[in-house]
């Protein structure tokens, strides 16, 4: 698979596996709106060349995500518009959230960390305890998960008044995606994290995927090495431009 194919390929599972309360096309863009929580649900991603003038679209956009209460923000990978970032770049919009995205084979594995069908409320409390989620942003975080209709495995470790680790794996188009994987600070380099994250990978295995990726914010050292002693190979990456203030 050539490599822009791969980034798309991964870019639309990982869109219908994180969804928007809200999404509208418009001349190629997709823009999405999820109450304001996550970047990925509440941005315009440039996913097909313009017919129209950037000025015009990105004053669209703006006007629409205002509506909203949002700043426009554009998602940037290597398979976007040609030319698009350095645009938004002279144009006064800042570089934000530059994001890793690995990739690996799926080949049969121990499943050590029950994964549940369902997100219970243990699964969502200890979850949102280990992100330290603000209070305010947890009914936008928890809709966003509601609204996932694709086979999903939440991963837990620890209950909800001592959590250890949790996740959860979204299977789409053949591709496991991994979201929210997360191990409190007393429990890092344990293995724990290394035992979830198989675990979502042999459940994703179950269901039909073939290959799995997952996103690690750059700079993050200690978690790309636990990937990396899981076969997870680096394939792109990912950026947001947010757009001045008016």
């Amino acid at each position: 698979m050539e490599r822009v194919e791969l980034i798309r390929s991964i870019e639309s599972a990982a869109y219908q596996s994180w969804p928007a309360r809200e999404t509208v096309e418009y001349d190629g863009w997709q823009l999405r709106f999820a109450d304001g929580f996550s970047r990925r649900g509440n941005s315009v991603y440039p996913a097909e060349s313009s017919r129209l003038g950037w000025i015009e679209k990105l004053t669209w956009c703006q006007n629409w995500f205002a509506d909203r209460e949002l700043d426009l923000v554009v998602r940037q990978t290597p398979a976007s518009e040609f030319g698009l970032d350095e645009f938004l770049e002279s144009e006064g919009f800042v570089a934000e959230g530059h994001t890793h995205v690995m990739v690996a084979d799926l080949i049969e594995g121990e499943a050590s960390v029950e994964v549940a069908a369902v997100a219970s409320d243990e699964w969502l409390e200890a979850t949102s305890k280990l992100w330290r989620i603000e209070p305010d942003r947890i009914p936008g975080w928890e809709a966003t998960i509601n609204r996932i209709e694709l086979p999903v495995g939440y991963g837990l470790v620890g209950g909800n008044s001592e959590p250890v680790a949790a996740g959860f794996g979204v299977v789409a188009d053949g591709w496991l995606g991994l979201f929210e994987i997360i191990v409190s600070g007393t429990a890092r380099r344990s293995g724990v994290g290394g035992r979830l994250t198989a675990s979502l990978m042999e459940w994703g295995r179950q269901r039909g995927a073939v290959r799995s990726y997952l996103q690690v914010t750059s700079g993050n050292a200690p978690a790309i090495a636990l990937y990396e002693s899981l076969e997870f190979v680096p394939v792109h990456d990912y950026w947001y431009r947010r757009a001045p203030s008016r």
